[in-house]
């Protein structure tokens, strides 16, 4: 029963917290009362003047009714309360003083007179402060060193307690951030990492119960979201399938038809269906590549991209350092960068293709074009599948499927980044891949 108990209290982040400050504040408490217990406690704690002032007085008093042969006996014991008391080795000062009034005065009584010198006029507490001279009335004499008062001691209880405080606090503070919250942040990196819901590696699920919990939640939200896109894509590959027996029934029938106006654009329309259908279905089953992650050197797979446009006529040039390695999937990136140039050369004369270092380890991959750019508040949008910036080019062989920016976007998202568009100045669009390197 205990130990289930205890099982459940250590499994959970809130019995762990507990736990944490319960073994601080009885470690903290431990600690400071063996210190107070093992020192002295005259040392630990200052006395008031008026504590002070009696224990003198008692002293005196026992000094004054014991035999001179017992005095140094009793003495010796007085020690434990007045560490510094002790038989006069000399005659008295020339400059001492009568102590003739204050608290200590009037406790003495009869019993024996206190000396001390003064440097100035005395003020009250002035009289249990430094070296005391007790006299006895057979003349016997005593001296006592009193501490100062209020004396500044760095090393002191207060400052050991602190000290020990602010210690206790750092470590059990970093032993929290390694025990309980390292599995919150492995779980983090964790999902970071798992980008392809369809991957069939799960997330470890270790840690307390509570963080165990969510990472079931996710493997199994994952695993839901795995078999949707699954099914997605099964669908649309049945449907692109079933649609090529039709179209080619169709094309067939209409290469017959021997009115050119009417046989060509119906031709163009078979052929633009069987594209749309057969670019939709490399999109959804292709985004999440399984080609794994392998070192590139970026500037050769863009140059290669570049030339390949030049030599269709189109002006396409590469900017950006000679070597640079990255790990990225090839294709993919490929891809990506032919679909922004394919835009570019599309609406504008001149394509710049380049490559930067970012900080953190991040790259910008960035196709510039001289052409009409795109406005602000339809930049978002564009990034959706099957949308195109200018509805009344999407009759046109060239006008594309709307795919081209969406395959980019999802590629960089892919690779840890994101894609961005602004304006190439003085006019123009500006498509950033920024991905990690």
């Amino acid at each position: 029963m205990i130990g289930r108990i205890l099982r459940l209290v250590f499994d959970s982040v809130a019995g762990q917290v507990i736990v944490l400050l319960v073994l601080s504040i009885v470690a903290m408490h431990g600690v400071l009362t063996a210190y107070f217990l093992l020192s002295n406690p005259r040392s630990a704690f200052s006395a008031s003047p008026a504590e002070t002032v009696g224990e003198i007085a008692a002293a005196a008093h026992l000094l004054a009714a014991a035999d001179p042969t017992e005095r140094p006996r009793l003495a010796a014991l007085l020690q434990g309360t007045l560490p510094s008391l002790a038989a006069c080795t000399g005659p008295l000062p020339s400059a001492a003083d009568k102590v003739r009034y204050g608290p200590l005065a009037a406790r003495l009584g009869g019993a024996a007179t206190a000396y001390k010198e003064f440097d100035s006029p005395p003020s009250p507490g002035d009289e249990v402060v430094g070296p005391l001279y007790l006299v006895l009335t057979d003349d016997a004499c005593y001296r006592l060193d009193l501490p100062e008062a209020g004396a500044p001691h760095f090393f002191g209880p207060g400052t050991t307690m602190l000290g020990f405080l602010l210690i206790t606090t750092v470590v059990l503070v970093s032993w929290a951030m390694v025990v309980i919250i390292g599995p919150l942040r492995r779980f983090e990196a964790a999902v970071e990492r798992l980008r392809d819901m369809r991957s069939e590696v799960s997330v470890p699920e270790i840690g307390p119960r509570e963080l165990r919990s969510a990472i079931s939640a996710f493997n199994r939200m994952r695993a839901r979201i795995g078999k949707l896109m699954a099914e997605k894509t099964a669908m649309l590959a049945a449907v692109s399938h079933d649609l090529r027996t039709p179209i080619t029934r169709l094309r067939l029938r209409a290469e017959f038809i021997e009115d050119e106006t009417i046989r060509e654009p119906m031709l163009a329309d078979l052929d633009h269906m069987a594209a749309l259908a057969q670019v939709a279905l490399v999109h959804l089953s292709g985004t999440d590549s399984p080609e794994p992650f392998d070192q590139t050197d970026l500037p050769s797979l863009l140059q290669t991209i570049a030339d390949q446009f030049a030599d269709l006529g189109h002006s396409v040039t590469y900017a950006g350092p000679s070597r640079l390695a990255a790990r990225v999937r090839h294709r993919d990136i490929l891809r990506a960068v032919t679909n922004l140039v394919e835009n570019a050369v599309r609406y504008g004369d001149e394509v710049v293709v380049s490559l930067t270092e970012l900080p953190n380890r991040k790259l910008a991959i960035t196709v510039s074009d001289n052409g009409p750019g795109i406005a602000a508040v339809e930049r978002e949008h564009l990034l959706e599948p099957f949308v195109r910036g200018d509805s009344a080019r999407g009759t046109l062989p060239n006008s594309g499927f709307g795919l081209g920016l969406t395959i980019a976007r999802d590629v960089a998202e892919a690779h840890g980044g994101r894609i961005a568009l602004a304006d190439n100045a003085p006019h123009g669009l500006k498509a950033t891949l920024e991905i990690e390197g």
